[in-house]
């Protein structure tokens, strides 16, 4: 029991060394890596442009671009907005099931004025 314990030991140690470099396999990814959601990204969007296509890492939209409200799957066909922006979509329940909340980024503070 102690020479498993041991090897266990020895074994963590080896994992938990051999990956000195901060870009991950899981998470931590760079814009263009495969994704399964925005959580594995750096930039917390993954992308698809269909249903059938596979889903990347993409930058947050900027002002002015298409984007859409978040997503309880973390999966989207538009990215959400940059931090600072918001997204003026018509948020529905339809639309919020089917990752179809499309609208534009803006920045509320400048729209004001």
């Amino acid at each position: 029991m102690e020479k498993v314990l041991v090897f266990l030991f020895i074994a963590l140690s080896a994992v938990a060394y051999a990956a000195p470099n901060p870009r991950g396999i899981i998470i931590n990814l760079e814009n263009g890596e495969l994704c399964v959601n925005s959580y594995q990204c750096k930039s917390q969007c993954c992308h698809h442009d269909s249903a059938l296509s596979l889903s990347r890492c993409t930058a947050k939209a900027r002002e002015n671009s298409e984007c859409s409200t978040k997503s309880i799957y973390e999966v989207y066909y538009k990215c959400p907005c940059e931090s600072g922006l918001t997204c003026n979509a018509n948020k529905t329940l339809v639309g919020s099931l089917t990752n179809t909340n499309f609208g534009i980024c803006q920045d509320v503070g400048r729209s004001k004025q």
